[in-house]
């Protein structure tokens, strides 16, 4: 075999390997995400899970402005089989800063609007055991949020996309 035959047969085969495959793992979600002030100071979008329990918070307190602007944190939580959600430490009602969370229909979700004005905004959520991904859409003022501005995990890690998935029962790494 010459040398162009292998280099062709290693290329066609690399064609057949899955993209799946060559892609990079997603971020490890276990623990409280310690790094984080993305720089910039405008806000972030916090996700970790421990104890059995997703979180999902929005930031604003170290934001430079933040007495000037609110700003609107939305997107949706998509896994296949059951979640349970919970708001904490956000506002109810109909005023300029206030929530929401709702539920999807077919309880496998859920859509939020946090309007965080220099403090935090979280949802705390369940999956039940036989569910395998959690599907993550974010924004932040209504663009998709900027990578750096999503903060996964102990580590402080950031998806490729503002679109992700991540496993619903994830493992500790070693």
């Amino acid at each position: 075999m010459t040398v162009r035959s292998v280099c062709l047969a290693v290329g066609f085969a690399l064609l057949l390997v899955p993209l799946q495959l060559l892609a990079a793992d997603p971020p490890n979600p276990i623990g409280v995400p310690m790094a984080g002030d993305p720089g910039g100071g405008v806000g972030a979008i916090r996700i970790w899970y421990a104890d059995g329990v997703w979180h999902l918070r929005s930031s604003t307190e170290n934001s430079i402005g933040k007495k000037d602007k609110i700003m609107v944190f939305t997107g949706s939580v998509v896994c296949d089989e059951k979640v349970t959600v919970e708001g904490k430490k956000v506002e109810k009602g109909n005023g300029k800063t206030s929530d929401k969370i709702t539920p999807h229909s077919n309880g496998k979700g859920f859509d939020f609007q946090f309007k965080t004005y220099g403090a935090i905004d979280e949802a705390e959520f369940k999956v039940t055991d036989k569910a395998k991904h959690l599907n993550f859409k974010l924004m932040i003022d209504g663009e998709k949020a900027s990578t750096i501005r999503i903060i996964i995990g102990e580590k402080g890690e950031h998806p490729d996309k503002s679109e992700f998935t991540l496993p619903a029962h994830p493992k500790p790494k070693p």
